[in-house]
């Protein structure tokens, strides 16, 4: 039996990509992952037979450990990379931990449940995160976030480049949402019509009994219900996508962030001509050489009056538009590319970038990662 405040001994599992098997009784290979996933299911519907509470997400089950390295290679093939510690001495069941997690177009919908109390360390996170207990209780720290106890009217969002502790109670179960950031930050410049100007960043404390707060949880318990459906909505891509960017733009309305203001503010006026059809041309050949008196001498206006049009309709100049729309074309060959005949540098070049140093600044600035990889993912 581990000893009380003793930290697992598993290091960081940074090879514990999504979809890896984990050890449930012993130590299956990958190709178990099936096998186990349907005795987890036959579980699930035992329990159910048997007049048992259901648990969310239970149709979709990742894991059940009673170890904590097990528990914590779990939650770390899930989301990322942590260090979990036993707080109290465990039971029968060990930690207990029972985790159910589903994709939702491209938001990470999960729902965990630790029996015994633990502590969660992580690494600094590539994406957003947001933690919402509904039973139990947790208490969250990270950034300026500093010990704040979570209730199921109190969630806790954490940002890209910084660290977290989650202490859990014993018998605390969270929802666990993962948004990706290239696609969080996508949303959003397509609600504001333009590039961001910098990294989007929330208030840590996230109130749910607001009326937008209420309105992103009743989404949320949304895909919980359809979760519990054989043949629901989310057996449908084209439906589950759509949920998924409800979770998202959702978010983004709902929790205060460095961007509220603009996105509550009036809306843009039209774009001028001129900016319109410099637009058209960034957007069908982005890999041309194009320069903001280049683009101005095709529109038939001054660069002066372009670059002026542009941070009217858009709050950035031609350049940083064009850098805009050059990295999200990359970072689509990048994810549609063999990474083995393909390169990072060729990726870009093709798409203007002269510099790979630069090119890959401005990428991990963008998307939270390295373009490399996004290749080795493809």
């Amino acid at each position: 039996m581990r000893r009380v405040g003793t930290p697992c001994m598993v290091p960081y599992p940074g090879a514990c990509a999504p979809g890896r098997a984990v050890r449930l009784h012993g130590r299956p290979h990958r190709s178990d992952r099936d096998v186990m996933v349907g005795l987890l299911q036959q579980r699930s519907r035992a329990r159910r037979r048997a007049g048992m509470a259901a648990e969310p997400l239970d149709r979709f089950p990742a894991a059940h450990a009673t170890d904590c390295d097990e528990a914590q290679a779990a939650m770390a093939a899930t989301f990322l990379p942590l260090r979990m510690r036993v707080l109290e001495p465990p039971g029968p069941d060990g930690v207990d931990l029972r985790l159910n997690a589903l994709r939702v177009g491209d938001v990470t919908v999960a729902y965990a449940r630790f029996g015994g109390a633990v502590e969660v360390a992580t690494v600094e996170a590539e994406n957003y995160h947001v933690d919402l207990p509904i039973s139990g209780s947790a208490r969250f720290r990270a950034g300026r976030l500093e010990r704040v106890e979570g209730t199921p009217r109190r969630a806790a969002v954490f940002m890209p480049g910084e660290s977290a502790g989650i202490d859990w109670s014993g018998g605390c179960g969270q929802f666990c949402l993962m948004f990706p950031r290239a696609v969080l930050q996508g949303e959003l410049e397509a609600m504001l019509d333009r590039p961001l100007a910098g990294p989007l960043s929330f208030a840590e404390v996230m109130d749910v009994d607001t009326d937008l707060g209420r309105s992103w949880l009743d989404t949320l318990w949304l895909v919980e219900r359809q979760a519990r459906r054989a043949h629901g909505l989310l057996d449908h891509p084209l439906a589950a996508a759509h949920l998924g960017k409800a979770l998202t733009a959702g978010l983004l309305l709902a929790q205060p962030h460095n961007y509220t203001d603009a996105l509550a503010g009036p809306r843009r006026p039209a774009a001028p001509r001129a900016v319109r059809e410099a637009v058209e041309l960034i957007r069908a050949h982005p890999e041309d050489p194009w320069t903001t008196a280049s683009l101005a001498r095709r529109v038939a206006v001054s660069a002066r009056t372009l670059q002026e049009g542009f941070a009217r309709s858009y709050g950035v100049p031609p350049s940083a538009y064009l850098r805009s729309v050059r990295l999200d074309r990359a970072r689509a060959d990048l994810q549609a590319s063999d990474p083995h005949t393909t390169t990072v540098a060729f990726v870009a070049g093709r798409w203007g970038f002269l510099y790979l140093s630069r090119f890959a600044a401005a990428y991990r600035e963008k998307f939270g990662e390295n373009p490399s990889a996004t290749l080795r993912r493809a």
